[in-house]
């Protein structure tokens, strides 16, 4: 090499090294490079093409100072795309050996240049980077000039090795840069699934953001449905669930579905060699018609608690010819769908973790109810006031709009229906609800058998306002047979409006612990009320005796005291009882006090009065608050009931009548029981003075 030669090829690299110190992008040193080397080697024209894996060929990467004409019939300036082995480019990549053509008419070459209208000589060099091709260095002499020669390849020789360092050096960038992208778009989004608020509201913002990270037109997360016990006659289940989605509705999801399914069938259907595509590296999708458009759409299956059980669905418009992007778009997929996965298992875990706080609360609750219950059913021995407390607590564990309970009375023998309501009923509803459990009873083996004659309702009602609405009628039900030993002996039945939860298995479940609990204290009642009633009644009559009707009228005595409400007493005297006794006998005289017995107590208030044999064929009837008006009308009417009915004797009818005598503590200065006693027994006497049959109250201030 002559001297000049020499500080010109020195100058060469000056320029290079300055021009490539001047950009901070790669890509624009390169241009500087190609450009200057044109220069330097004479060249008319010069380009580099980068090898692309994914398409396998050669593309453009920069050119200097080829002609931008382009015609039809003449065309010019750099080629965008070369095959590998196709014209000098493609073979030089292909064998990784420099070629120089001194003419495009050459016969001798056994490569020849792609585009035929380029004349003059052209230089290809391979480009490489520790030791792999990675493109390739193109320049071009016009007709005319000097033909390129070895000692031109021979000063490329840097050159290649700069233009090959500056072109990884970019692609290295490129993908870091990508990567970049990709962790902080992976960072944001798993941000979000991450954040505390409602799990489908986090689901929606993610899939908001993925829709415009990857320019999708619809997105959503979908449930799988799966149920291997359905009949096959049972009405279909949709297959999926939408948990959260962006731009898509189930509507629009199953004509996707349908779309997707008829191009399946038609590929299925179709011969074999048609459908197979090239590209066979583009990730699998599955293609679809909308409205006229074709689109394409991804499943990705989310492995959640190692279950199968959900899928992430994107679609956008199909582009075939940008594979690269969609590439990288399914990657970015794939890798954020893992994070989709685990959001959704941690949900489900929070949600299975609330659950058993809340069945542990639950069970709390309900445990300390049902101690709050065992509590008061031991407070008393009253059966209809164990009842009544039981299902005041009830009320705080389970919901309903009534409770019944229907439980044979062994001493009344007869079965008394209890009713409960939380929220007033109409009449409509409480005959619906008798007539049902009615219905449903009369079912039961139980013992004795239900029938209307000792069908007996005893209702218990909150009182209804006129601002709060009536409940019409019920519509789902819950019962269990009350059982005492092996026999069973009511029913308990719950209630719930239209409006309400149908009752389900967890409350079967409470309602049974509640019946068990309730059952041994009804027993436990029921004996006592056995007891005590041999212990307060008359045999003969089977009405308190006069120990009872002492505790009894004391209890009201100092209830109507303190609550300031008045006290009614009645004393009753048959008529001539002795005439009875002398004419027909002791026998039918028993039968005269039977008599009268049974008309006093089907005239009394149920639970509220207490009638009384208060000695031979005298009877008191203690009227809590009642007036003293109040109880001599009482008090009439069971006189003129007695005058009424006949008692049958033999062949004849008698004629029985009572004489009665009214007191009250609102009218006389009582202080004692005894007082009032006195008072009512007075003017007892001035009704068999003024000739018997006869109602008299007792009036004065005193006693």
């Amino acid at each position: 090499m002559n001297n000049s030669k020499y500080v010109e090829t020195l100058n060469f690299y000056a320029v290079l090294a300055q021009k490539t110190a001047e950009k901070v992008d790669p890509h624009y040193s390169v241009e500087s490079i190609i450009a200057e080397t044109v220069l330097f080697m004479n060249a008319t024209s010069g380009s580099i093409m980068v090898y692309d894996k994914e398409e396998n060929c050669l593309k453009l990467y920069v050119s200097a100072k080829h002609p931008a004409v382009k015609s039809d019939n003449n065309q010019k300036g750099p080629i965008a795309k070369i095959s590998i082995g196709d014209g000098i480019a493609g073979n030089v990549f292909k064998t990784g050996i420099a070629a120089i053509s001194s003419s495009n008419n050459d016969n001798s070459s056994d490569t020849k240049l792609v585009r035929k209208a380029d004349k003059g000589s052209f230089l290809s060099v391979p480009l490489r980077f520790n030791g792999h091709p990675i493109g390739v260095m193109n320049l071009n002499r016009s007709e005319g000039l000097e033909s390129f020669n070895e000692n031109d390849l021979a000063s490329l020789k840097s050159v290649e090795t700069m233009i090959s360092s500056l072109i990884e050096k970019e692609r290295l960038m490129n993908t870091i840069e990508e990567n970049r992208r990709e962790i902080a778009g992976l960072y944001s989004m798993s941000t979000i699934l991450s954040n505390s608020k409602d799990f489908v509201g986090r689901i929606i913002e993610f899939l908001e953001k993925l829709s415009n990270e990857l320019s999708l037109e619809h997105c959503a997360v979908i449930e799988i449905k799966t149920d291997r016990h359905q009949k096959s006659n049972a009405p279909k289940i949709s297959p999926f669930e939408i948990i959260a989605a962006h731009n898509l509705g189930e509507t629009e999801l199953q004509q996707m579905f349908t779309s997707v399914s008829e191009n399946l069938r038609a590929q299925i259907s179709a011969p074999a060699n048609i459908y197979q595509d090239s590209e066979v590296e583009a990730p699998f999708s599955l293609k679809f018609n909308n409205h006229g458009t074709e689109k394409e759409m991804y499943c990705l299956p989310l492995l959640v608690e190692g279950t199968l059980s959900h899928m992430l669905l994107v679609s956008r418009k199909y582009l075939k010819q940008d594979k690269q992007e969609a590439k990288k778009h399914y990657r970015f997929l794939y890798l954020i769908s893992h994070n989709l996965a685990s959001s959704i298992s941690r949900e489900k875990m929070f949600q299975r973790i609330q659950e058993d706080q809340d069945i542990l609360l639950e069970n709390a609750t309900r445990n300390r109810v049902f101690l709050e219950i065992s509590k008061d059913l031991a407070s008393t021995l009253d059966p209809y006031c164990i009842l009544q407390k039981a299902f005041d607590q009830f009320r705080k564990v389970i919901a309903f709009t009534t409770i019944s309970i229907l439980l044979y009375d062994d001493l009344d023998e007869n079965y008394r229906l209890i009713v409960q309501p939380c929220k007033p009923i109409s009449a409509r509803y409480q005959k619906t609800l008798s007539d049902t459990i009615y219905n449903l009873f009369v079912d039961y083996p139980a013992d004795p058998p239900l029938s209307r004659g000792i069908y007996k309702e005893f209702a218990t009602f909150k009182p209804q306002t006129a601002e709060n609405k009536s409940e019409e009628a019920f519509v789902h039900a819950l019962h269990l047979p009350i059982i005492f030993g092996d026999k069973v002996k009511g029913l308990i039945h719950l209630a719930r409006s239209a409006e309400d939860k149908p009752f389900n298995n967890n409350d079967l479940d409470i309602t049974s612990q509640f019946t068990g609990i309730f059952i041994t204290s009804i027993k436990n009642a029921m004996i006592h009320k056995r007891t005590e009633k041999l212990a307060f009644t008359d045999p003969l009559t089977e009405l308190f005796n006069h120990r009872y009707f002492q505790e009894t009228l004391n209890h009201e005595f100092i209830r109507a005291k303190r609550y300031n409400k008045p006290l009614s007493l009645m004393v009753i005297d048959i008529d001539f009882f002795k005439k009875f006794n002398d004419k027909y006998g002791h026998l039918v005289g028993d039968k005269v006090l039977r008599h009268v017995a049974g008309i006093f107590k089907s005239s009394l208030r149920e639970q509220i009065d207490t009638v009384a044999r208060y000695g031979g064929e005298e009877f008191a009837v203690i009227l809590p608050e009642t007036s003293l008006e109040g109880a001599e009308v009482f008090a009439e009417r069971i006189r003129s009931s007695v005058e009424k009915t006949k008692l049958k004797h033999e062949s004849s009818e008698l004629s029985v009548t009572l004489s009665v005598g009214v007191a009250s503590t609102m009218t006389t200065n009582c202080e004692k029981t005894s007082a009032l006693i006195e008072a009512a027994d007075t003017a007892l006497y001035r009704a068999k003075d003024n000739g018997r049959n006869k109602v008299e109250k007792y009036t004065e201030r005193k006693i």
